[in-house]
Parts: C-alpha cells; sequence; structure tokens
C-alpha cells in the first residue's frame, strides 16, 4: 500500500470507525501505521523545526484519541511527550483565558474540552486550575462574547466532563463537574428543534454522543434521543453527510457509542468488513451549468461577480473559478473539516474574526467551502465578522 500524504490523515476518521460496527481490515491498520508515521514525525522532532507543519492542540488531542480507540495506553518515552505537549498546549490556553476568566483561548473551547477530554481516556491527571476554566466558562456562559457556547463545543465540553465523572481524576472538582454536566445536558436538550436536531444538523452527532452517554437518564432525554437519530436518519437519506469529519462523528451513534467509551474500549466487539465500494459506469455527457453570484460587501471596493460552474460543483470550485476570470483573490487554510477561509481580496481575518460564508440575503452556511454547493442563481456573501 502507498504511504497517505498528511492532507489525507485525519486521526477522527480512524476513531470513528473503530466505534462503529464496521471495519476496514488490512487498509485500518495500515492508516494507524500511515497517522503514527506522520505524527510522531511531527512531533516529536527537533522543537526549533517549523512549527507550521506541527498538528494543532486539536489534532493532537484526536491523535491521542485514535491510540486509545486502538486499545493502547500511551506510554514510554514517546507516549510521555506527547501527553506533556498536550498539556502544555491546555496550560497555554489557561494562560490566555486568564487568572480573572476575561479573556479567551487562542483556539477555542471546543479545543480545550477535547484535550481534556483525549488525556482522560488514556487515564492522564491535568491540573484542577485546568479544568476549572472550561467548569467557569460553562457556570458563566453570559459572559462570553456571544453569550452562549455552540451546541458542538457544549457536547465536547459534556464529554470531557462525563469522562472525568467516570474516572474520577479530579476529586476536589467532582461537585462542579456532576452539576456542569447536568447544566450542559438540559441547554443541549433545549436546543432541539422542531426537526429534531440538537442546534443544528452537524452539532446533532455529537450531541447525541453525550446525552447517549448520560448516567443519569431520563424519559424526556431518551425521547430527545430517538428524535434526534431519527432526524439523522433522514439527513443521511438526502445525503447530508459528506465531510469526513462529520461523519466519524456520526459511525459511533450508529454503533451506540461515544467518545467516552474509549476510557474502557472493547476490542473484541465483532465489527464487519466494509466492502469496496463499486461505481457503475454511466455515459459520458456534457455537463450543465449553474451561475452562482459571489459577492464581499465587508472589503471597500466591494466585489460582486457572477460565476459560471457545472451542476454539483463545491462553493471552492466557484471561489476558483472567480479567482481565474476576475480581481477575486482569497487564501485558505487545512484543518481535519476541510479547508476555510483565512483571506478574502487580500483581507486576513484578524485573532478573533472569521471569513462567514452566507446565502443571500444572510442565511449563514453549516458547511464548509469543500463540502457545500451551490444550487443556479444562488448568491453567496463572504463576510468578515467578529467572534
Amino acid at each position: 500500500m502507498d504511504r497517505l500524504s498528511p492532507e489525507q490523515l485525519n486521526p477522527s476518521i480512524y476513531v470513528g470507525l473503530r466505534l462503529s460496527s464496521l471495519q476496514a481490515g488490512a487498509k485500518e491498520a495500515h492508516y494507524l501505521h500511515s497517522l503514527k508515521l506522520s505524527y510522531q514525525q511531527s512531533l516529536l522532532s527537533n522543537d526549533n523545526s517549523d512549527s507550521e507543519a506541527k498538528p494543532s492542540m486539536g489534532q493532537l488531542a484526536l491523535y491521542l484519541l485514535a491510540l486509545r480507540a486502538n486499545c493502547k495506553l500511551v506510554g514510554g518515552r514517546k507516549g510521555g511527550r506527547l501527553v506533556s505537549q498536550l498539556k502544555r498546549f491546555l496550560e497555554d490556553e489557561k494562560g490566555a483565558i486568564g487568572h480573572h476568566h476575561q479573556g479567551h483561548p487562542h483556539t477555542s473551547y471546543y479545543q480545550y474540552g477535547l484535550g481534556i477530554l483525549a488525556l482522560c481516556v488514556h487515564q492522564k491527571r491535568v491540573h484542577d486550575s485546568v479544568v476549572g476554566k472550561l467548569l467557569y466558562a460553562v457556570e458563566h456562559e453570559q459572559h462570553l462574547q456571544k453569550g452562549h457556547f455552540p451546541v458542538d463545543t457544549l457536547a465536547m465540553a459534556g464529554l470531557a466532563f462525563s469522562c472525568l465523572e467516570l474516572s474520577n481524576l479530579n476529586p476536589n472538582q467532582r461537585n462542579r463537574i456532576t452539576v456542569a454536566l447536568g447544566r450542559v445536558q438540559e441547554k443541549i436538550l433545549k436546543a432541539q428543534t422542531p426537526e429534531g436536531h440538537f442546534g443544528n444538523v452537524y452539532s446533532t452527532p455529537l450531541a447525541l454522543q453525550l446525552l447517549m452517554a448520560s448516567l443519569r437518564p431520563t424519559v424526556e432525554l431518551g425521547t430527545a434521543c430517538l428524535k434526534a437519530k431519527a432526524a439523522l436518519l433522514a439527513s443521511l437519506q438526502h445525503k447530508a453527510f459528506q465531510n469526513p469529519l462529520m461523519i466519524s462523528q456520526l459511525l459511533p451513534i450508529l454503533n451506540q457509542k461515544s467518545y467516552v467509551d474509549l476510557i474502557s474500549p472493547d476490542c473484541q466487539a465483532p465489527r464487519v468488513l466494509l466492502e469496496p465500494a463499486t461505481e457503475t459506469p454511466s455515459q459520458t455527457q456534457v455537463p450543465e451549468f449553474i451561475h452562482v453570484t459571489l459577492k464581499v460587501s465587508s472589503i471597500f471596493p466591494s466585489y460582486r461577480h457572477s460565476v459560471s460552474v457545472p451542476v454539483g460543483s463545491s462553493l471552492e470550485d466557484v471561489l476558483k473559478k472567480a479567482q481565474e476570470h476576475s480581481r477575486f483573490r482569497y487564501g485558505t487554510q487545512a484543518s481535519l473539516s476541510g479547508p476555510y477561509l483565512t483571506s478574502v481580496m487580500g483581507n486576513k481575518a484578524g485573532e478573533r474574526e472569521f471569513w462567514q460564508l452566507l446565502r443571500a440575503p444572510d442565511t449563514p452556511l453549516l458547511q464548509g467551502i469543500a463540502d457545500y454547493r451551490p444550487r443556479d442563481g444562488e448568491a453567496i456573501e463572504l463576510r468578515l465578522v467578529g467572534w
């Protein structure tokens, strides 16, 4: 088998597959081997090497989850360095939040919770003060800039609290953890839409993971979970899930599992071997084209241009076409959920800014540029906003 490139590697895919009822045989082992080569080479290399090539806190946390999904606890010199690096990330984020909680993480509270969860499933304790920052953020959501956490961030914090409660790694914080966990679950239940999603379709899998792992099930919780599962199955039929990261969060749900199960993974459970997908040859057809209007109003002078692309093209294809045939310019950065916009027309997003994707006049897109497929006649706006 060929060695996979770093761009093809995503620890979340391996975690999702291991917590599902499916297996990929030799390809699964090869994928884990490639993950180890890539991550250990970049993480354990000389500290003076290019920091851009090193995994972020979220990527390192997911890599540790992948190792645990293989029923291994990190150990030895190499494992110790991985744990120490993730703990350093969390300490840096704790410092950015500040002693009086007036600051913000360099990354996000989502990655902060993910980091705590990854260490927890490996039975690695973090200082009470690190856990305390996440607890305080959940307890005082109203003081956040947006006044609340997104559902996926709440769910990730809840999964970290669930692991800490079960493992009792921070006994001095146990009562606060229990209360915060109940608060998170209550907020997620209140965020359920009439269709059944928690927040939106893409935050629902992680929310369901948390609710299904609850040690305090209720009739209300059970009813809400059944409704959410039905909504997810309907979304699957409409092919809403195309992004590998989102699919990896969904797979455990379909097997009644969650990331909390990585505390004690069942590596003897039978799993069905995946069969390679077969494509039926189709007759060559002349592609149909759609017209999409691209707008950027948060710059001067503003930009507006109509682009013609084949049916089924992604928003990223639209951006590339606009760059080829007009003054439009953009930049992206790779992430585990796909490329995301970092600059438009030479304007880079600042520390607490991002380029928001909207379908005109004012509907935020739930998917990234690589996943969203515009329809004919749509107008897409790129808007620089603060958070």
